[in-house]
């Protein structure tokens, strides 16, 4: 397979950045439980894993992304590392418990990441794909989200509207972001769709043929957007309960809209069927923390971890793969894939089953934890391996 990457493309970067971070942020599990800490941080642990590894992984995917569906320049390594730099100090705030640099840095990283992909999206020369509204809205939520959780932990916030910050990042931003991002790539993973020939801007495009939905399909991913973002505020700064089941309604309606989870993959390979697990889960635990709301933030984690780590996973080796060259046969049987998943699932289900068993909860958290940490290691490993193979390639 010819690569269509370059050496200085920002996944090579923050791929094993968020690699580092991820680890990081769930080792407090394992390290306070055979006491080599007298103390853990839960708080800390959700913002080093939703604004340092997720995030790592988010800005790695869209700042090489973004510019080939635009077709426009890359950021620069200069950029590149200054964004780095900011994520890792960021990350280290909140695992030392200095919430009021880490939400400071990152809202500072989250306006520099916005800038990047608006430049970009302003000289566009080819239309991003439909599903790329929900991005920029992630994104937004995001900024909305630092904002907050940098006014709380400065004094300048009410602390009542701490859960709408929090949860902002990851029912908010990653949620979004996932949609996004799964929306074009779930469907083409999966082997439903091709990816297409993009357009480029202010030539016709013959819409003969195409039904109302599909001719207003990004007017209609916009305002989905607007609405994903109105429920969180009307929950968690309102107290409007319902609007928590608006939120899982319009967010399965995307997901079975484009990846249709009711049907198996059309490419029976290792990464089609993370990808389809990944959205399974997504769905499975959007519903069930919804109906469940006395165990939330336990079923959040099917969230989490099942939909979450598992498309990360899976983008992240494709991205991988495709940019450097690599032959795509590599994600059929692909064992570090495999065993990443098969911890992933096992590490989910301890972390949820936790709550359920008080007498061991701790323990459940450090076996979670262990699984998550080896699956990433195991996956991670592979991954630098084939970063390292491709280097200087052009």
């Amino acid at each position: 397979m010819t690569s269509h990457g370059a050496p200085t493309d920002p996944y090579r970067l923050f791929f094993p950045l968020g690699i580092a971070i991820g680890i990081a942020g769930v080792a407090i599990w394992p390290v306070y439980y055979f006491g080599l800490s007298s103390g853990y941080s839960g708080r800390s642990h959700a913002f080093v894993q939703s604004t340092g590894f997720v995030y790592a992984f988010v800005i790695g995917f869209l700042l090489t992304a973004i510019p080939r569906f635009t077709n426009t320049e890359g950021p620069g390594r200069p950029i590149q590392f200054v964004l780095a730099g900011m994520l890792l100090t960021s990350s280290a705030a909140f695992e030392f418990r200095n919430e009021r640099i880490g939400h400071i840095v990152f809202l500072l990283t989250q306006c520099l990441v916005l800038y990047l992909v608006a430049v970009r999206f302003v000289r566009r020369r080819n239309p991003p794909p439909a599903t790329f509204p929900l991005i920029g809205m992630g994104l937004l939520a995001g900024a909305i989200s630092a904002i907050i959780n940098m006014g709380i932990s400065w004094g300048l916030l009410s602390p009542k509207l701490d859960v709408l910050g929090k949860r902002s990042l990851t029912e908010g931003m990653i949620l979004l972001l996932v949609l996004g991002v799964g929306g074009f790539l779930g469907p083409r993973l999966l082997g439903l769709r091709q990816l297409p020939d993009f357009p480029k801007i202010g030539t016709l495009s013959d819409e003969t043929g195409l039904s109302w939905l599909e001719r207003h399909e990004t007017a209609i991913f916009v305002v989905s957007g607007f609405v994903l973002i109105g429920t969180l505020v009307a929950e968690y700064a309102f107290l409007l309960r319902p609007a928590a089941y608006v939120r899982t309604i319009v967010a399965t309606t995307i997901i079975a809209a484009k990846i249709r989870p009711w049907q198996l993959p059309a490419v029976r390979s290792t990464l089609a069927w993370c990808v389809w697990l990944s959205f399974l889960f997504l769905t499975i635990g959007l519903w069930v923390s919804v109906v469940a709301a006395a165990y939330r933030v336990e079923f959040l984690h099917i969230v989490f971890i099942g939909g979450f780590t598992l498309l990360i996973l899976s983008v992240g080796m494709r991205v991988t793969l495709s940019h450097g060259g690599h032959s795509l046969a590599a994600e059929k049987r692909s064992w570090p894939l495999r065993i990443g998943i098969i911890a992933v699932i096992i590490a989910m289900l301890a972390r949820v089953g936790a709550t359920f068993a008080p007498n061991s909860f701790f323990e459940h958290l450090a076996i979670a934890a262990l699984l998550w940490i080896a699956a990433l290691a195991v996956w991670g490993y592979y991954l630098v391996r084939l970063l390292q193979s491709d280097q200087g390639k052009p």
